[in-house]
């Protein structure tokens, strides 16, 4: 696998409806600054091809609509309050319009709604404010020199602000490529990539098996409208995918540790090590074979309890993506139902798979206690059972002499007919 980074533009056709907007819209600020100069008003041009612009790429819901489109009136509109330069302001207002162009980015699809899918990030709002900066300034460098040469050749004034606005508008909107370029993956998604080359065996194709439908219900989910139940079945998405990567992420590295030969290979090991000491000759050396022999059959012993533990969360594993499984199967039925009814259906689905990710998690937890406790009972008893046996192998060793058999020599007749006391 190459580790080179692959630049690739990211949802081009949504680049190319802004850009297309945007010129018409800055068509639109064109005739709308003629206007004003036949009313007399001093109303720059490139600052109303840059509202225009901005406003043509706002999109999400009715509450993001209407902060965007604020938003995209005022921010522009600061550098001209500021007394500076004409190049200064340009670039500052086109760099707010590129920054409000990425978060009308982020609001079309929802932050938190964007499933398997890729999001600017901090990076992307630097780099487009900058080039929309540079490239308004660009524009209406060339726009100047356009209307000069329009001028020359009598063009109605009207269509010379019209060709004007659309040549920033034009700058100004291919600025908003650097969103589109090189974007911040999922940040689930980002965390399943990472943890695959450090897993092995079941658990890495069971995050290989969850990854892959977080991604087709990802794709299902962004056809459905955005509406609440649709950000509501997004977040248990990522949820029931984050905690299906921490619950094998916590058995990485542990998985080559228990394949099927490790405990045949140590079965082996302490059977040699047991007949090395039966031909022993020196005490010593058996004694010292013999205590490596049972340390590691209390290893055996410890090697089969991970392998049950290891059973218990890669069932639990499976569990977690049997729900993604079931979550992406209801999303395929969805897009054909009418939309308050999906929307009651997505928030149902929600409301199950989390009770049912509850109620597994609660299950799987008790019923490792209980296998927990009833493992130390078991250990307890074996370690009674041989303080037990070394006790009673201390008093035979030690061999005490019977008080009757002590008595009775206290008064044996001694050989000259008289009694010992």
């Amino acid at each position: 696998m190459s580790n080179s980074a692959v630049i690739q533009l990211q949802h081009r056709e949504a680049f190319e409806r802004n850009v297309t907007r945007a010129l018409a819209a800055g068509a639109g600020a064109g005739v709308l600054a003629f206007l004003a100069q036949r009313l007399q008003l001093q109303v720059p041009l490139s600052f109303l091809a840059l509202v225009a612009t901005s406003l043509a790429c706002v999109r999400g819901d009715r509450f993001d609509r209407m902060l965007l489109i604020a938003l995209s009136v005022l921010l522009p509109a600061m550098p001209w309050l500021f007394g500076f330069s004409a190049g200064w302001t340009v670039a500052l207002a086109g760099a707010a319009a590129g920054a409000l162009m990425v978060k009308a980015r982020l609001a079309e699809r929802g932050e938190e709604g964007s499933v398997g899918a890729d999001r600017p990030g901090p990076l992307h709002y630097a780099v487009t404010a900058a080039a929309t900066g540079g490239l308004a300034v660009a524009g209406t460098e060339v726009a100047k020199i356009l209307s000069t040469r329009l001028t020359d050749l009598s063009t109605p004034a009207v269509l010379n602000f019209a060709l004007s606005g659309v040549v920033i508008a034009l700058f100004a909107g291919i600025g908003s490529l650097a969103s589109h370029v090189a974007l911040k993956a999922d940040p689930v998604e980002a965390a399943c990539e990472d943890l695959l080359p450090m897993l092995s065996g079941e658990f890495a194709a069971q995050i290989t098996r969850a990854l892959s439908l977080y991604r087709q219900a990802g794709t299902q989910l962004a056809a459905l409208p955005r509406d609440a139940a649709r950000e509501e079945l997004a977040r248990t998405l990522q949820k029931l995918t984050k905690d299906a990567a921490e619950l094998a992420g916590e058995w990485a590295g542990v998985e080559a540790q228990v394949h099927e030969n490790a405990h045949a290979d140590l079965q082996k090991e302490i059977v040699e090590l047991q007949q090395s000491a039966k031909a022993a000759r020196d005490a010593v050396a058996r004694q010292q074979l013999e205590a490596a022999a049972r340390s590691l059959t209390e290893e055996l012993g410890r090697l089969g309890e991970l392998r049950l533990k290891r059973e218990r969360v890669l069932a639990r594993l499976k569990s977690q993506v049997a729900l993604l499984e079931r979550a992406r199967v209801a999303l395929i039925g969805m897009r054909s139902t009418h939309a308050t009814v999906r929307a009651a259906e997505m928030a149902a689905v929600a409301r199950k798979l989390n009770a049912l990710a509850l109620s597994q998690g609660d299950e799987a937890k008790l019923a490792h206690e209980v296998a927990t406790s009833a493992e130390l009972g078991a250990l307890e008893a074996q370690a009674s059972e041989a303080a037990l046996k070394s006790a009673i192998e201390k008093q035979q060793d030690q061999q005490p002499v019977s008080p009757i058999s002590a008595s009775k020599e206290s008064i044996a007749p001694a050989s000259d007919g008289s009694i010992k006391n």
